[in-house]
């Protein structure tokens, strides 16, 4: 997916969404999943907020997703949310940000899986699938956080 300068969405990237119609999904994000991750089967990005600096956010609710996906009880303003971001929200990728924390993020996410990719080895081989596709996604992870700046 393209933003709206045309410029491709990737994993470990910083973007800006804005004119959301909720205005806390407005905001700096970094972009955790993408479709085609080894990691996740979504069609959509998987977001989490950052602060402008760089720092990940420990906030309750700072994840989203993009196309934005609205989580409301009420029909009326989830379709009105859901026309108004079609409409009107857009995404951006931003450069000239600290990402030093989101960098670490996912080294930090290949070093967790070392110890279940070791303990699956042991339990079912070094050639079972589920081995194999766990170490795609660790070789994955920190591909794209050695591709970070």
């Amino acid at each position: 997916m393209l933003d709206k300068n045309g410029i491709e969405i990737r994993t470990g990237q910083i973007v800006e969404i804005s004119g959301a119609y909720f205005k806390n999904d407005n905001g700096l994000y970094f972009v955790d999943k993408a479709p085609g991750d080894p990691s996740w089967c979504g069609r959509d990005y998987s977001l989490v907020k950052i602060s402008k600096k760089g720092k990940i956010s420990t906030a309750k609710r700072n994840l989203c997703f993009w196309p934005i996906g609205v989580f409301v009880n009420d029909p009326w303003k989830r379709a009105a949310a859901n026309d108004w971001n079609k409409k009107n929200a857009t995404i951006e990728v931003k450069n000239g940000i600290n990402r030093s924390e989101v960098k670490a993020h996912f080294a930090e996410e290949a070093d967790s899986l070392e110890d279940q990719i070791q303990r699956m080895s042991w339990d079912w081989g070094k050639d079972h699938p589920e081995v194999i596709r766990n170490k795609e996604i660790q070789n994955y992870y920190r591909t794209v956080a050695a591709s970070i700046a």
